[in-house]
């Protein structure tokens, strides 16, 4: 993965001289979900729920268009975060709780262009700043207060999908999966259990070039 982003990077200098160079601000919505699947721990059941979370981005773009192809590496500030149910014979009712991130992502899209439309894929590296959960949160939540979660500082994915160029207008449609779990391990009460925490993530941008 990592030959695979130099790849692409000394792509941008071949060339160079006829290449096209523009950069600027990037922002736009994150939708993320998990595959719907159930843990058991101890006499609970967690359940990862399908459940679209919306999240947001903020951050730079950058294109290099030489000929018909395009490359577009981005650093973008990312919040998201998925959607789970925990459920036990003790509990009133159920209670549903997010798991939120806070994360670097830098996506590398390489691709085809003609005229102002693009479409392209390529890697993204995501690096971990933060996460947090509501779990305990909740008046109805009786189970063991002791969860700690051990995350992945970096983990890998990819990106695919479509581009329009407006004047200096960048619009672009994403769909991006992980090729790692975020995290390692949850521990709830002393018992260790791994989620499969690959999200599928719709992402909807919009750059602003500025020069």
């Amino acid at each position: 993965m990592k030959r695979l982003f130099l790849i692409i990077f000394l792509f941008s200098w071949v060339n160079i001289s006829h290449a096209q160079f523009s950069a600027g601000l990037r922002g736009g919505l994150h939708f993320s979900s998990l595959p719907e699947r159930t843990y058991v721990i101890n006499n609970a059941l967690i359940d990862a729920l399908p459940d679209s979370y919306t999240g947001f981005h903020l951050g730079f773009i950058s294109q290099i268009k030489i000929s018909g192809f395009f490359l577009q590496p981005e650093f973008l500030y990312v919040s998201s975060g998925n959607h789970f149910r925990y459920q036990h014979p003790d509990q009133e009712r159920d209670v549903f709780f997010i798991q939120r991130f806070s994360k670097v992502d830098i996506p590398v899209l390489i691709g085809l262009r003609a005229g102002p439309l693009r479409i392209g894929a390529g890697p993204v590296a995501t690096r971990f700043l933060e996460n947090s959960s509501n779990l305990k949160d909740s008046e109805y939540y009786t189970g063991d207060k002791n969860i700690s979660e051990k995350f992945n500082e970096t983990t890998y994915g990819f990106q695919l999908g479509f581009g329009l160029d407006i004047g200096n207008i960048a619009l672009d449609l994403k769909y991006e999966g992980s090729l790692n779990n975020y995290s390692e391990e949850i521990n709830i009460g002393g018992v260790p259990f791994a989620f499969d925490t690959r999200p599928r993530q719709i992402i909807f941008s919009i750059g602003l070039m500025i020069f």
